[in-house]
């Protein structure tokens, strides 16, 4: 079965909203129940009302920007911990604080048994990419999508800028062991450059490479910024709040100028 994550190692995972505590929200759910339509319907229903969607589509989208953050807590302990999270959609729930306003829900397992890698770790490290999204995300992406009309454009981009995040960031802070780095820069070569289509639902190409734009200094934010391809209809819900690299809004984006120029 291989090994139980440590008390540390949970601690640490805390920053990417798994948690060990479940709650009795009408929005907590257990994840395999949304892979029935009528179920998915009625979960989004509920969560739209919650952060003030103005319709399903937005509410699909914001579902998967926060549900990104079990792709960003899986490939971690893949690349960090060589180890293997168990995230079959009857060991994984959502849990939701009610007074949180925002609606950041966490994750909780089950079974906190992890899979070691012990040899030939490319080939494992190919396993746990068609784990993570052939196996759980795209059947999430292909049910939101056909229930909400939801694009999976929107959908796959969510994703992708977290996973860019925890690879460029969270991975090269200072402080990793050194092995660590250099295997997160493995890792993340290998899952945007490297990982065939096949590996994410049965693609032809690679479905997160088209969105690793180059990033551009916004001089009213005082940073550079990746510049969004899609934009996530965050100022659709009650918070009424762009993010930063939101296509409609960074005039500077080369691809906006792009659209422009197109009529689009």
């Amino acid at each position: 079965m291989g090994n139980i994550l440590s008390n540390d190692q949970l601690e640490e995972l805390k920053q990417f909203r798994v948690t060990t505590d479940r709650t009795s929200s009408t929005l907590s759910v257990q994840i395999e129940t949304l892979l029935d339509e009528r179920s998915m319907r009625q979960y989004l229903g509920g969560l739209g009302k919650y952060i003030g969607a103005a319709n399903d589509k937005v509410t699909a989208s914001i579902f998967i920007k926060r549900y990104a953050f079990l792709a960003v807590a899986y490939l971690y302990t893949m690349t960090l911990y060589n180890g293997k999270l168990n995230i079959s959609f009857e060991n994984v729930s959502l849990e939701t604080n009610d007074q949180d306003k925002l609606w950041l829900p966490n994750f909780y397992f089950k079974d906190l048994h992890i899979e070691t890698w012990k040899e030939n770790r490319e080939k494992w490290r190919e396993t746990c990419v068609h784990n993570l999204f052939d196996n759980h995300l795209y059947p999430l992406l292909d049910r939101l999508s056909r229930v909400t009309k939801v694009s999976k454009l929107v959908l796959w981009e969510n994703l992708a800028v977290y996973i860019f995040w925890l690879y460029e960031t969270i991975l090269q802070k200072e402080g990793l062991p050194v092995d660590a780095v250099s295997r997160s820069k493995e890792d993340f070569e290998f899952i945007l450059f490297q990982a065939s289509g096949a590996l994410f639902g049965g693609y032809n190409k690679n479905p997160l490479k088209k969105y690793h734009n180059e990033p551009i200094y916004i001089e009213e934010y005082g940073k550079e910024v990746r510049p969004r391809n899609t934009c996530c209809y965050s100022y659709l819900t009650r918070s009424k709040k762009r993010c930063i690299s939101c296509p409609q809004v960074c005039t500077a984006c080369p691809l906006v100028k792009e659209r422009k120029n197109r009529g689009e």
